[in-house]
């Protein structure tokens, strides 16, 4: 396996780990404030995608800074978001970034189709699979804190689940 291709399976194995927690956590903390949790989830997720951007900048693969400014952005929005409406908002703010994400990951499918690389199929793929359960994800936004925040860790266990698929893949093709 190539080193890029370690560091996309480690961030993606970090973001799935973090969607296991926000998975566990309801049951054994009370949580109230849904858009503190959103802020660290996608701060985390920023801060990855910025460690892996400058490890893998003589690849001169953008991919990660364009994440990481996709989720300031989503940062910034939930930041201006009040209280008493959360759960709509949140679900506008949640499909912006699953715009802003697909975006991104349909410029990877992309790269990989103009390189000829049959690796665009399996992008295009999980693309779908990924606004899918985004779309799921920010309708089923209506419920009670508790809920939010599985709904929340459930759709960031799917994406890091999704984002490990590539790279081994790619190892897989290259070694086997």
């Amino acid at each position: 396996m190539k080193p890029k291709q370690r560091i996309d399976v480690i961030s993606a194995a970090l973001l799935l780990i973090v969607g296991i927690a926000l998975l566990i956590i309801p049951r054994f903390i009370e949580i109230t404030n849904v858009k503190t949790i959103c802020v660290v989830v996608f701060s985390l997720f920023a801060i990855i995608n910025l460690i892996k951007f400058f490890i893998n900048r003589d690849t001169k693969d953008v991919e990660g800074l364009i994440t990481f400014f996709a989720n300031l952005v989503t940062i910034l929005a939930i930041a201006f978001v009040k209280t008493e409406n959360i759960p709509m908002d949140l679900s506008i703010i949640l499909m912006i970034w699953i715009i802003l994400m697909s975006l991104i990951k349909l410029k990877k499918a992309d790269y990989y189709h103009d390189r000829r690389d049959r690796m665009w199929k399996l992008n295009i793929f999980m693309l779908v699979v990924f606004i899918i359960t985004g779309l799921l994800t920010a309708i089923n936004l209506a419920y009670d804190s508790s809920v939010q925040i599985i709904i929340i860790g459930f759709f960031f266990f799917v994406n890091g689940i999704l984002q490990m698929i590539d790279p081994i893949v790619k190892s897989l093709i290259n070694h086997g």
